[in-house]
């Protein structure tokens, strides 16, 4: 006879935020075993891990907010955020007064990179609860944590900030699969912003989430309110982002980071999400011509107002191209 609390795959479900920290303590714990002589001795693995460390160490000892420049490097400026700086400078503040700044700085360095596998383990769990419902979220969640190179930004010491964006990305991907459109579409938004804030390398990914949107919205008319979601979300939380975070120097018309260059773009896609979604023609031709008029929009408006960021993001110059960054083999 079943047991009257339910069959196991029915237990899983109805507890499975417990079952989602208990997969992510044993993981994590796992990797930090893996990781402990490496923690013992500070062992960073390369030199963006560093960098962010110099990046925590200045702000915490008075550098300011909006000052990202390496001033051990003739004032490099170090196009990053603020936003990955934060758990580990507050694991630090926590720990320190507790063990002492050394083993302060080690217990945030360990521990703060598995906090973004957290938040994808959740995304993924979702995926697989909305999709396959059962217990299906604990195997996707084994799946995930058997990715080794997904799994390998989320390593104690890896305080970089792709595993954020790896995160974020999840949560976009979870968006989609919302029964509640609106939901869906502030996911969807606030997850496109945050990692826009991060950095910019998920920007191809991110822009197909927001063409998928779009699409959707043609097939449907239902989906406008997914789509007016995702398009004031992320205008606001582009918006919010770059005041919040973008540094001094990040206020010129760079490309490689949220500068004004991809504030005007990405104030510009949630415009015209926002503006598509309020209009919504009945037919779905009418609101593809539509969707294909503001992308051509949109696209014509960049090329026109920042052309030196059509090529490389990074704006470095041939020279250094040619002997170190994408010189050919031959």
């Amino acid at each position: 006879m079943p047991s009257a609390g339910g069959s196991p795959f029915q237990l899983l479900d109805r507890y499975w935020r417990w079952w989602l920290a208990v997969l992510w303590l044993l993981v994590g714990g796992l990797m930090l075993a893996d990781r402990w002589g490496a923690i013992h001795i500070f062992a960073l693995g390369d030199t963006d891990d560093n960098m962010r460390m110099m990046q925590v160490r200045g702000l915490l000892s008075g550098q300011g907010w909006y000052d990202l420049a390496q001033h051990r490097l003739a004032g490099s400026n170090i196009h990053w955020s603020r936003l990955v700086d934060l758990p580990i400078a507050a694991l630090k503040l926590l720990f320190t007064p507790l063990i002492g700044g050394r083993l302060a700085e080690q217990v945030a360095v360990a521990v703060a990179p598995l906090l973004p596998m957290l938040a994808a383990m959740a995304a993924v769990a979702v995926v697989a609860k909305r999709m396959i419902g059962g217990g299906a979220f604990f195997l996707a969640i084994v799946l995930l944590s058997c990715a080794g190179s997904a799994k390998g930004m989320w390593q104690p010491l890896r305080i970089d900030h792709h595993g954020w964006q790896l995160a974020m990305l999840a949560w976009a991907m979870a968006s989609f699969t919302d029964p509640e459109r609106a939901r869906g579409g502030a996911t969807l938004g606030l997850a496109t912003a945050l990692s826009l804030v991060i950095g910019l390398e998920m920007i191809p990914y991110l822009a197909l989430g927001g063409v998928l949107a779009a699409l959707m919205w043609v097939r449907d008319r239902a989906e406008a309110r997914r789509l007016l979601a995702y398009g004031v979300s992320l205008g606001g939380g582009v918006a919010v982002g770059f005041l919040v975070f973008t540094s001094e120097a990040n206020m010129a018309p760079l490309c490689d980071a949220l500068t004004p260059v991809w504030l005007a773009a990405m104030l510009g896609a949630g415009a015209a999400a926002t503006g598509l979604a309020l209009l919504t023609p009945e037919k779905p031709l009418a609101r593809l011509a539509l969707a294909a008029a503001a992308g051509a929009i949109l696209g014509a408006a960049f090329a026109y107002g920042a052309p030196q960021c059509l090529g490389r993001l990074e704006q470095s110059s041939p020279e250094l191209e040619r002997r170190w960054c994408c010189r050919s083999s031959a």
